[in-house]
């Protein structure tokens, strides 16, 4: 049975007010350890199955990651601004992403198992739980801002624009408007060149390969990955 609070958002959180911590030149060693483990515990308060404060640079840039978007090509690609060839490219993720040595990784496991593997449910119900992978890395980025890490940096799974605006819609970004879903939008981890599946083998968490002709049945596990870049 799908468990609700795990697909849908916590409408209750929607009003809950957030910090406005004094920004200092640098914080604590204790201190750091208490935020970080404070937003590994909101992942999970949020609807995460899992969650980890890992090293930053476990999120390894490759450009393979990248050309895999296009080779076979994705069905958003160029679709949206933060899928190739949209989006910073993979040097300037690599220099990015180096800046930073913390950060909470989290995932959310896909209960049936079928809401991902099996193409006949998949674009229905797969983004709803995109949907909730990137309403938690939103929350946990701007929870991170207020307690003063004002660099902090979400990035979730999926395409914006099939989990926000649906297939038939065009992207309002790229015909030079404004996009409608400014703050919620968040990009997928793939998009930005990181190895998600070394990534979460390194967090010690199983992940298997789901592709359009998988067999169902035989997908153990399903997991919808998000993190966010603190410090």
């Amino acid at each position: 049975m799908k468990s609700k609070d795990k697909t849908q958002p916590s409408h209750a959180a929607d009003n809950e007010k957030g910090p406005a911590r004094r920004v200092s030149s640098g914080v604590s060693p204790q201190v750091l350890k208490r935020d970080l483990e404070d937003l590994r515990q909101k992942a999970l308060a949020l609807g995460a199955s899992m969650a980890e404060v890992v090293p930053a640079e476990w999120a390894e840039v490759d450009e393979r990651v990248r050309l895999k978007c296009s080779v076979p090509m994705c069905g958003y690609y160029g679709k949206n601004p933060y899928c190739p060839p949209h989006g910073p490219d993979p040097e300037f993720m690599r220099r990015a992403l180096g800046r930073y040595k913390w950060a909470v990784l989290y995932a959310i496991e896909v209960l049936p198992v079928a809401d991902f593997s099996d193409r006949t449910v998949q674009q229905k119900t797969g983004r709803e739980w995109a949907r909730k992978n990137m309403e938690i890395a939103g929350r946990l980025e701007t929870l991170a801002f207020g307690n003063g890490y004002y660099l902090a940096a979400g990035f979730s799974q999926s395409s914006c624009k099939a989990v926000l605006c649906g297939p038939e819609e065009r992207c309002q970004v790229l015909e030079g408007k404004r996009c409608a879903h400014a703050l919620k939008a968040r990009p997928s981890l793939e998009a930005a060149g990181v190895n998600v599946f070394r990534l979460v083998t390194r967090a010690g968490w199983d992940i298997y390969p789901i592709y359009r002709s998988v067999e169902p049945a035989i997908v153990p596990r399903a997991l919808s990955i998000g993190i966010v870049f603190v410090c």
